[in-house]
C-alpha cells in the first residue's frame, strides 16, 4: 500500500550476494539486506531508532538533574478537523496541520519567537529543549498531531513555578498557532504540563517515544522496547490509531485507511521525530551523554553478541521468502528459539534443502 521504494524495500533489498540470518543474546536479524531508515514508516526501522532515541532522553534528563538542572514535561497539540490535510513541509507545498505545528512551534519557542521568549527564557530558567513528534489518525477525527517536550532548566522548578512556565508556554503557543493559520486552542488543551518522576527507568523514553507501542519488532526487547513502546496510545480507546496500527489497517486494503496511509506517508517526509535545541547537544555531551549516529546509522546497526546462523542465497532470498508472507519473521523467530537447528528445521518444512537452497554459516575463523 506504500509508495516510498526505498521503504518498500526494506528488509526485502538484498545489498550483499545472500542474506544471513544471525542470532545471539540480543535477539535475532538479518545482515546483507536494505534498511531504509524510515522513523515514522518502518516498524523494523523505528524498533531500533526509537529506543536509542528513548534511551538518549532519558540518559539525559537523569544526567541533567543529577547535575543539579531541573525538567519540565509538556504537550503542545492543535484543534483539528476531519477535512484538515495532514500537510507537508516540503518548499513551495508547505502547508496542512504539520506545517501549522511547526510554524507554531518556531513561533511561539523557536527562532521566530523574537525577543519577548528570549526574556521569558531567562525569567524561568530555561536552557534548552529536547522535542519529539508524534501523530494519530481516526476516521471521524481525522489526523492528530502533535509535539511533546523535556524542557531542560537552570534549576528544579518549584510546583508555583513550574504552573507559572505552564501558563506562559499556553499563551505563547494559543498566539503562535493563530499566527500560524490554525484553530485557536482552548488553555486546557493547547499546552499540558505533565509530571512524571525522571528517575524512574524508561519514564521520560515513554513519554517521548510511544508512537511504535505495536511495533515491538526484535531485536529490540527488554529495557530498550519498554522505553520506546511502553505505553498505549490513549487515542487507541478515543477511535484513533498510531502510525503502525494504521499501516496494519492499510494493509487490509479498506480505501479509508489507505488513502490516509498514504498521505500521511507524503507528509511526514522530512519531519524530525527528534529535535534539539542549539547547544544541547554540546551541553548534554560535558554531562558524558553522547549518540551522535542518524536514524540510519541506528538502523542498519545489528548490535553485539549476534552471529552468523545461516546464509540465503539470492535465488532462495527472492524466490522462496520475500514473495511468501511471514517468512522473514518466521526466521526470525526461529533463530531466536533455537539457533541454526530451529532455523534449518523451519527451513525444510519449506520444502528446502539445507546445504543447496540454505547454507549453514561457516565456522569462526579462530586463532592458533
Amino acid at each position: 500500500m506504500s509508495l516510498g521504494k526505498t521503504f518498500r524495500g526494506c528488509g526485502r533489498r538484498l545489498i550483499a550476494g545472500a542474506a544471513t540470518v544471525t542470532g545471539g543474546p540480543g535477539g535475532a536479524a538479518f545482515t546483507g539486506v536494505m534498511t531504509c531508515g524510515m522513523v515514522h514508516m518502518c516498524a523494523w526501522c523505528a524498533s531500533r531508532i526509537l529506543a536509542a532515541r528513548a534511551a538518549y532522553a532519558q540518559e539525559a534528563a537523569e544526567a541533567w538533574v543529577a547535575n543539579g538542572g531541573g525538567i519540565v514535561m509538556s504537550a503542545h497539540t492543535l484543534r483539528h478537523y476531519a477535512r484538515q490535510k495532514f500537510g507537508t513541509l516540503r518548499k513551495r507545498e508547505r502547508g496542512g496541520l504539520v506545517a501549522v505545528l511547526h510554524d507554531s512551534w518556531s513561533k511561539a519557542y523557536g527562532h521566530r519567537s523574537g525577543k519577548m521568549w528570549q526574556q521569558a527564557k531567562a525569567v524561568h530558567g530555561v536552557i534548552g529543549v529536547l522535542r519529539s513528534f508524534e501523530d494519530t489518525w481516526g476516521e471521524k477525527s481525522g489526523f492528530h498531531l502533535h509535539f511533546h517536550a523535556m524542557w531542560f532548566t537552570a534549576r528544579p522548578l518549584t510546583e508555583a513555578e513550574v504552573e507559572a512556565f505552564g501558563e506562559t508556554l499556553s499563551a505563547r503557543w494559543g498566539t503562535a498557532v493563530v499566527a500560524s493559520g490554525g484553530y485557536s486552542v482552548s488553555k486546557a488543551h493547547g499546552v499540558r504540563v505533565d509530571h512524571i518522576d525522571v528517575t524512574e527507568a524508561g519514564a521520560v523514553g515513554r513519554y517521548l517515544f510511544k508512537d511504535g507501542d505495536h511495533a515491538r519488532v526484535e531485536p529490540i526487547d527488554g529495557l530498550g522496547a519498554e522505553m520506546a513502546f511502553g505505553s498505549d496510545k490513549l487515542g487507541q480507546t478515543a477511535g484513533r490509531l498510531g502510525p503502525f496500527q494504521l499501516g496494519d489497517a492499510a494493509a487490509t486494503g479498506e480505501a479509508a485507511h489507505v488513502e490516509a496511509w498514504q498521505e500521511r506517508e507524503y507528509g511526514v517526509h522530512g519531519v524530525r521525530k527528534m529535535y534539539l535545541s542549539n547547544g544541547m547537544k554540546a551541553r548534554l555531551a560535558a554531562l558524558g551523554v553522547v549518540d551522535d549516529r542518524t536514524d540510519a546509522e541506528i538502523a542498519a546497526d545489528d548490535g553485539e553478541g549476534r552471529v552468523p546462523l545461516a546464509l540465503l542465497p539470492r535465488d532462495t532470498w527472492y524466490q522462496h521468502v520475500v514473495p511468501i508472507k511471514g517468512r522473514r519473521l518466521a526466521l526470525i523467530h526461529a533463530a531466536e528459539a533455537g539457533g541454526a537447528g530451529s532455523v534449518r528445521v523451519l527451513i525444510e518444512s519449506w520444502g528446502l534443502v539445507w546445504g543447496r537452497d540454505v547454507l549453514p554459516a561457516p565456522e569462526p575463523e579462530t586463532a592458533e
